[in-house]
């Protein structure tokens, strides 16, 4: 017989990322790498590197200068944006990793993590820069022109601010919740965690979804929704649930009762 989720293995690697407290050197690691990341993006944009690397992989950059018209950090209003997501990606996570989260972290998987997302970020500005892929109107001149000549840009930059948001408030709403002696022993329901038992997950699958439709259009970010999607729900959801299911056991099974959705609120 099928083992239930209260009974299923996990595996070590997980239960040690599920362990209360500090790790002063993850923490720390995973700063310094999230923050190591943004000149990476921004030489990639601004060098002509990121233009070297595709042609060297076979591909067809842009026509123009990627620096022309410039804005006050010396980049087109379109790949200022780029950047700014990059930033605005940067300094989520650190505002996760050293005013939110609560699980020990150590410097491996604090690596893995901020590595993940370097590998995520350095593609899409890759993507910005290949001809076949890219974004970039083709007049790069205002903000203004930038937003009318491709509609996708702004869609994709609404999505990534829902996302941002709803990732980030729904960890801050999570934590105010921890920090009250009455929910002692109980997992959050409330805010926007009423609404889908990992919503934190779902905030990340859409501003990543929205970061890959700047960068490269809707097809390129339908694509990183789905797989993001998949993973959390084929993956990363089923261990967390089991973990759960372990730890509290019927006030697991309440939880799933009263927040029925997993992922997005009345869709997953």
């Amino acid at each position: 017989m099928a083992k239930d989720n209260a009974q299923q293995d996990l595996p070590a690697w997980f239960e040690e990322t599920r362990k209360k407290g500090v790790s002063v050197a993850g923490n720390t690691l995973f700063t310094i790498l999230k923050l190591a990341d943004l000149p990476l993006q921004y030489y990639l944009l601004s060098s002509g590197l990121g233009l070297k690397v595709v042609h060297k992989l076979g591909g067809a950059t842009i026509s123009g200068a990627i620096t022309s018209p410039t804005t006050a950090i010396g980049l087109s209003p379109y790949h200022s944006l780029v950047f700014g997501l990059a930033v605005g990606s940067a300094a989520k996570q650190i505002y996760w990793c050293l005013g939110v989260a609560d699980n020990k972290f150590d410097p491996g998987f604090s690596t893995m993590i901020a590595a993940y997302n370097t590998v995520l970020n350095t593609l899409n500005t890759l993507l910005t820069l290949w001809a076949v892929t890219s974004n970039s109107p083709s007049i790069s001149g205002t903000w203004t022109e930038l937003c009318t000549s491709r509609p996708s840009v702004a869609i994709g930059a609404g999505l990534y601010g829902l996302g941002i948001f709803t990732e980030w408030w729904c960890e801050v709403q999570r934590k105010r919740y921890k920090q009250n002696p009455a929910n002692k022993g109980k997992l959050c329901t409330e805010g926007l965690f009423g609404l889908a038992r990992n919503i934190n997950y779902g905030g990340y699958t859409l501003w990543r979804a929205g970061y890959s439709i700047v960068c490269a259009g809707l097809p390129w970010g339908a694509f990183m929704f789905v797989f993001l999607a998949g993973d959390f729900s084929q993956r990363a959801i089923p261990l967390l649930e089991t973990y759960l299911a372990r730890k509290y056991g019927e006030h697991w099974k309440a939880v799933q009762k009263e927040v029925p959705y997993k992922l997005f609120p009345y869709i997953y």
